[in-house]
């Protein structure tokens, strides 16, 4: 059974995993903001590797669902559309984030014009914060037209937000070691525990 000194003591000897962690996590914020090329690059080929690796996955699970007697189509089916679509990410990494853009900025549109329409829908009951859905729309509605507009500005953009949440994450994992190293001391060294 593990008691409370022994999680204590496992925060004190281990504190150091969290800091390095955090370290990793502010440099790799630091390097995206750096070079947002290669870091595009980076997760071109990794989003294309997971492709593959799905693919694959999906047709030898195909194989076994074949051996079962179940159906199987649709395994083999989606196996070869994620193996073809990741040659497609490598072969035209520029034209597949484009298209990605165009996704993501068409559902921003249609998610706005649903913000604005349940906005004034709402408008007529009191405190039901309308107000709140018609500005939420008009954003979506501004953000989808700036990625029609510019496509290019919304990936730079979405690496950005990741680099900088992998800045915060690595300051927070920062703090959190060493709270976990003076706690997980205060533990072991407790004689009421």
């Amino acid at each position: 059974m593990t008691t409370v000194r022994d999680i204590g003591g496992m925060a004190a000897k281990y504190w150091w995993v969290l800091l390095v962690r955090g370290i990793l996590l502010v440099v790799l914020g630091i390097l995206m903001l750096a070079w947002p090329q290669a870091t595009l690059l980076v997760f071109v080929v990794l989003f294309a590797a997971y492709l593959f690796v799905d693919g694959i996955m999906n047709i030898f699970n195909g194989f076994s669902e074949r051996r079962a007697g179940q159906p199987s189509g649709w395994s083999f089916t989606s196996g070869v559309l994620a193996i073809v679509f990741g040659i497609a990410v490598l072969a035209w990494p520029d034209t597949i984030g484009k298209v990605i853009m165009y996704v993501i900025a068409a559902w921003a549109i249609l998610a706005a014009i649903a913000g604005i329409a349940a906005g004034f829908r709402l408008r007529q009951t009191p405190g039901s914060g309308w107000g709140w859905f018609l500005a939420w729309g008009i954003l979506a509605g501004l953000f989808g037209i700036a990625l029609f507009v510019n496509p290019a500005a919304g990936i730079l953009s979405i690496l950005w937000l990741v680099a900088l949440w992998a800045i915060m994450s690595g300051i927070v994992f920062i703090i959190a070691s060493f709270f976990f190293r003076k706690v997980g001391n205060d533990i072991v060294n407790s004689p009421a525990v």
